[in-house]
């Protein structure tokens, strides 16, 4: 447009001006907007925000002179304000906002209009950006002033915070106070999968710690699992929201935010309005921000808790060690521990222990005598089934510990056998629970279990590690009552040896004496068959006593680890052979007849050939002892799977059942049948079957004879 059409031009109305040309103005305002620092990375809806109802406020303005505080969209300066405060925005930044705004309706004007305006109008214009300057200052100055405000105290607060619980608290009611329309807020922490109530402010305080939900359930738990601000209109309607005291509260607006410390999601916070669909931006930025600082606080708040709960857990396994020490009865001791559990680490602890096919409850402890009482009822009526899919059954059968950050109520249900059972154990308002094997020697002797109830504690991995501490403590002291034992009685079988030694060594020596002096004593001339017999009697006693020794010798090389043992592949009717031609003469010297049942599968064993035969000339030099005249005894030997099945049967007067249990084991002899001997070769046999990877076992009836079995690895 040449200046002489300007000059003949009507000049435009500043406001239909500014509506006409409303497009190009914010089109060419955002660009340079674009330039500023937090708007850079914005989207184009994000820059423009509220600008278009700015520019018809201004409009109207102009168009009647009166200023934006009289005109019902008033607030819009003070809406943008905290919208750019939301966003990153200082002050200045926002004034300089206005400034190019007002910069390039000028600009436009005069490529457009000219130069020329009405002085009313501008006066109207500088009116309405001086006021909606006005407003955005003092608003954001208020926001912000709000706000640090707000920050300072939680900052404060995360400072010297030593009550968890307390801060939560006092933070919640910061939150209320400072925000328009929340009325409500609650906050979770993440405890494994599932978030738990710890503090709520403006609801029924029987939610804390009574209501839980899964990451990715429920309103929270999605805000959890999505890691980012969701927002509800009507709260109590909505099929998101599961608790019932939410959803009777009347909520509408629901703003829930994750938790995040160093991308970790360790809880969620949310606030409510009943009176309010939707939270102002100034509400939002002043809930995320305060909970993003006190995110801080909490962090350190848990860390000290977890410091102190791991000094109380570590006291604790002390006291349960110096209790276990003081004591050989492991299960008095036992029973004294699960009493100092509670409350220290537990509200309920209960030790079961296995006797056979049947699970026993050794204790039951709580702080209150009442609920101890009702446990043991409840036990009376409701025994432990050995077989039960899950708890304490099948800790007992797998050995591994068994964990429940959180027992819901279908858990609760699949536990118990009938509806009394279970109303019992619902009044008893169990949360969490922890059972530990204690083993002994690979095997399960008893658990202990740690229940939390009326603390609403969930018990965390690091709760599992005390408890498996406490079961390795207990598993000590189980192995030393063990050890105990074996050495008292060690102790005694010793003094039995050295009683029997000293007794049968006395009675030979007697014998070989009285030969002795027989021989040198004898001046008359002695007949060779005295002689003989003399001699034969003191070479039997000889070999005796070097059979006794070598019993002895063996048994200290068995306990120290070192019996000598050089397997090869061995036939099986050798060994049959050679253990039959062995024992034949002292089978036929008593009468009895002697049978082996060749091998006709040509069998090979992997076996120390001279360890083997002395398992079998104890076995049969047994059977020949104890087997009267006329008897008879079989040895055998057949294929059975991967293994070679030896057995030597007899016709003797057989064991009873209480001394089969015990036939094996070192210095054992059956007391009726005992002769001269040192009650070790059944002992030193299992020891050598053993040490080839095989077992040895015996059957037998009284009056009706034995039979002895072991089993070698066979080759081929």
């Amino acid at each position: 447009m040449t200046a002489h059409q300007v000059e003949n031009t009507p000049i435009p109305r500043l406001y239909d001006f500014l509506r006409t040309n409303e497009p190009d103005i914010i089109g060419e305002w955002s660009r340079q907007v674009r330039a500023l620092s937090p708007a850079r990375e914005l989207s184009e809806s994000a820059i423009i925000d509220h600008l278009p109802q700015i520019l018809a406020l201004i409009a109207d303005v102009v168009e009647s002179g009166r200023t934006g505080r009289q005109d019902s969209r008033a607030d819009l300066p003070e809406k943008h304000a905290i919208s750019r405060l939301r966003r990153g925005f200082d002050l200045d930044q926002i004034i300089v906002e206005y400034g190019l705004l007002h910069k390039t309706i000028f600009d436009l004007w005069e490529s457009r209009a000219g130069s020329t305006m009405a002085v009313a109008e501008l006066r109207n214009l500088d009116a309405a950006f001086f006021d909606a300057i006005e407003q955005a200052t003092v608003r954001y100055s208020q926001a912000r002033e709000k706000l640090l405000r707000a920050l300072d105290r939680v900052f404060e607060q995360a400072l010297a915070i030593t009550d968890l619980d307390r801060f939560l608290q006092e933070l919640l009611q910061l939150i209320l106070e400072g925000t328009e329309s929340a009325d409500s807020c609650i906050i979770f922490l993440r405890e494994g999968d599932w978030l738990h109530v710890r503090a709520a402010a403006g609801l029924e305080q029987e939610l804390v710690g009574d209501y839980s939900v899964r990451i990715g359930e429920s309103f929270a738990g999605q805000v959890a699992q999505q890691r980012r601000a969701l927002a509800l209109r009507h709260a109590s309607e909505d099929p998101a929201i599961k608790n019932r005291v939410i959803r009777g509260s009347g909520m509408r607006a629901l703003y829930g935010i994750p938790m995040l410390q160093q991308d970790d999601v360790m809880g969620v916070a949310h606030i409510g309005s009943r009176t309010a669909f939707e939270f102002s931006e100034e509400d939002k930025l002043l809930f995320r921000t305060v909970v993003r600082r006190a995110t801080t606080g909490i962090e350190r708040a848990q860390d000290f808790a977890a410091v102190e709960r791991s000094e109380v857990a570590q006291r604790f396994l002390s006291a349960a060690a110096l209790e276990f020490s003081k004591s050989l009865d492991f299960e008095g001791a036992l029973a004294k521990v699960a009493h100092l559990a509670v409350p220290v680490i537990a509200d309920w602890c209960v030790v079961d222990c296995r006797e056979g096919d049947r699970i026993r409850r050794l204790v039951a402890a709580h702080s209150d005598p009442v609920k101890t009482s009702i446990a043991r009822a409840l036990e009376g009526r409701h025994a432990t089934d050995p077989n039960g899919p899950k708890g304490v059954a099948r800790v007992f059968r797998t050995a591994k510990t068994e964990w429940a950050p959180e027992i819901t109520e279908a858990e609760l249900a699949a536990g118990v056998g009938d509806a009394e059972q279970l109303e019992i154990l619902r009044a008893m308002g169990l949360t969490s629970y922890i059972i530990v094997p204690v083993s002994r020697q690979d095997e399960v002797h008893c658990t202990i279990t740690l229940v939390t109830a009326e603390s609403r504690r969930r018990y965390s991995e690091t709760d599992v590690r005390v408890a498996e501490q406490l079961a390795d403590r207990a598993s000590a002291a189980l192995e030393n009552q063990r050890l105990f034992a074996v050495a008292q009685y060690a102790v005694a079988a010793r003094q039995q040896i050295l009683a029997i030694v000293a007794h049968d060594l006395r009675n030979q020596l007697m014998v070989i004496g009285t030969g002795a002096a027989l021989l040198t004593q004898t001046r008359e001339p002695v007949q060779a068959d005295s002689v003989k017999k003399t001699s034969e009697r003191i070479v039997q006693t000889i070999g005796t006593m070097r059979q006794l020794v070598d019993d002895l010798l063996d048994t200290g090389a068995i306990e120290a680890g070192k019996l000598s043992f050089n397997p090869e592949p061995v036939a099986v009717a050798a060994i049959l052979k050679a253990a039959y031609e062995n024992h034949r003469a002292a089978a036929e010297e008593k009468g009895l007849e002697l049978k082996v049942e060749p091998d006709r599968g040509n069998l090979r064993v992997q076996a120390d050939s001279k360890r083997i035969m002395q398992v079998l000339s104890n076995l049969l030099g047994n059977a020949i002892k104890f087997t009267p005249y006329g008897g008879a005894i079989a040895l055998r030997a057949g294929s059975e799977e991967a293994q070679v099945r030896f057995s030597v049967s007899d016709t003797g007067p057989g064991v009873s059942e209480s001394d089969l249990a015990t036939l094996f084991e070192p210095y054992r002899m059956v007391e009726k049948h005992a002769r001269a001997g040192s009650g070790l070769g059944l002992y030193i046999a299992r020891s050598i079957v053993g040490q080839h990877g095989g077992r040895i076992w015996a059957s037998s009836e009284v009056g009706k004879g034995s039979t002895f079995y072991f089993t070698l690895p066979r080759v081929g």
